[in-house]
């Protein structure tokens, strides 16, 4: 794209000097290629040349000098552009292998920064023309990361280093004296088995409705920021922000959740709501319920908040109702390229990624309900990149009249671990503050309703009408 009136950057010393090392010594041009392309360079006769020298020394390796380069480029009819005259003044220039390294950056610098000028300038232009915002801003992220990811070059490391540092970690594990070695969930049965959420790590937690996954999410959430104390993100495209809290809450206070939602509420639920809104407001939890929103939004959006706020889990609720950049010709193929994002996203900042996800009613369908990896819903590329798969089953639910051992029960399913067992860890679910816990916490006995709205109401009625409450956390 040309401009005719703005001047792009361009380093053309640095081209001619990259270019003359080439021709000076064929063995560097596999560091050269490792960092730069063709469209990396902004002079024409320089991108000509580069693309010849790449071709030669496909064909004929390092056996070559400049006279064979000569020959070659007259075999190409471009004797005239790329004259002796000129390929011997490069020669001239060319930098040592010392520094070819850093010219080579630098050249790749200038190109991402002609790259990121002529984007402003066609946003310029599709501003007029594209009348929806949100396509308008999907092309703008892609063609960041594209830029983005143009400028990065591969890096390579020798086995002895990464032993050295996995040697280090293990040491630190030992030393730790813990047996949990990433972020724990809160479970110890759990953790027990999985040794924690770890860095990199893109965990799938998948179930049927009702269930109780962002219940399980909203715990593993406050067990992180409350037990490890590390900031979290939570992303919620299905719940409102104020939904989440309200679980939180009736998870910490242990006020039924149908309370606070009806409003019926005491004046001791309400002190302890309000105990545990105090409590909350110490931890680092942070919501983004913004619905439908894409994996480069979720990705900019996290990288801000791992810069500014230090997170170090995110959650995402739930898989399936994130969009990927583009349309995809079929839904499995976009569920496909959400579940690469979100373990990329992981990867990026090192840090353990939940996802939520559902699970196909095929589970519905046999007499035993416990969910199957081949339940994971539109996509088995959910199950070949996470790293952990874990499902919720409550088998009381399926049933009229579970019996006393199934009743208030969670099974937590490990069915894919990469670095350890599967398995199944029994939890308690505490179905009225939508709470799961340990089995030897105490589990409520259920009543009816009715009662529970009617001894409710009588203490309501004498409390007079609703005021603001001004609460400082």
């Amino acid at each position: 794209m040309n401009f005719p009136n703005i001047k792009l950057p361009c380093d053309e010393s640095a081209e001619r000097a990259v270019l003359g090392s080439m021709i000076e010594n064929p063995e560097n041009i596999p560091t050269v290629v490792e960092y730069l392309k063709e469209e990396d360079f902004c002079v024409e006769e320089h991108k000509k040349l580069f693309r010849l020298l790449v071709d030669l020394w496909s064909d004929k390796g390092n056996s070559w000098d400049i006279n064979v380069l000569k020959d070659f480029i007259k075999k190409k009819g471009l004797e005239q552009e790329l004259t002796e005259e000129f390929l011997e003044s490069l020669v001239l220039e060319a930098t040592s292998p010392d520094v070819l390294e850093e010219v080579c950056r630098i050249v790749k610098e200038r190109a991402a920064q002609r790259a990121v000028i002529e984007l402003g300038i066609e946003l310029i232009h599709k501003g007029k023309e594209i009348k929806d915002f949100h396509q308008l801003i999907e092309e703008v992220q892609l063609k960041v990361f594209s830029i983005a990811e143009g400028a990065t070059t591969a890096e390579f490391y020798h086995v002895k280093d990464i032993a050295e540092e996995v040697i280090n970690l293990v040491e630190r594990f030992r030393k730790s004296e813990r047996l949990v070695t990433g972020l724990g969930s809160g479970f110890t049965e759990l953790d027990n088995m999985t040794t924690g959420f770890h860095a990199g790590d893109l965990i799938v937690l998948a179930a049927r409705p009702g269930m109780g996954k962002t219940s399980f999410m909203l715990s593993v959430v406050y067990n992180i920021a409350r037990e490890e104390g590390k900031p979290v993100a939570i992303y919620s495209l299905e719940m409102s922000k104020e939904q989440l809290v309200m679980r939180l809450l009736s998870m910490i206070a242990e006020v039924k959740l149908a309370h606070i939602r009806s409003g019926y509420i005491s004046e001791e639920e309400m002190e302890k709501l309000i105990g545990a809104a105090m409590e909350l407001a110490k931890y680092d939890i942070y919501i983004d319920d913004t619905p439908s929103i894409t994996t480069t939004d979720l990705r900019i959006r996290s990288r801000k908040l791992h810069k500014e706020k230090g997170i170090e889990f995110i959650a995402v609720d739930y898989l399936q109702l994130l969009r990927p950049p583009t349309r995809k010709s079929s839904r499995q193929e976009e569920v496909a390229e959400v579940s690469r994002n979100l373990k990329a996203l992981a990867k990026e900042l090192k840090i353990p990624v939940m996802a939520l996800a559902q699970l196909s009613r095929e589970v519905e369908k046999r007499s035993d309900k416990r969910p199957q990896l081949a339940d994971l819903r539109e996509s088995g590329q959910i199950e070949q990149d996470a790293d952990l798969i874990l499902f919720l089953h409550r088998p009381e639910y399926y049933k009229k009249n579970p019996s006393p051992e199934e009743r208030g029960i969670a099974e937590v399913i490990i069915a894919k671990q990469r670095q350890g067992p599967t398995g199944v860890v029994k939890l308690a679910y505490i179905k009225e503050y939508t709470k799961f816990a340990s089995l030897d916490a105490a589990v409520p006995e259920e009543e009816e309703i009715k009662d529970e709205l009617s001894e409710i109401m009588e203490v309501t009625e004498s409390q007079g009408e609703d005021e603001d409450l001004d609460i400082d956390f």
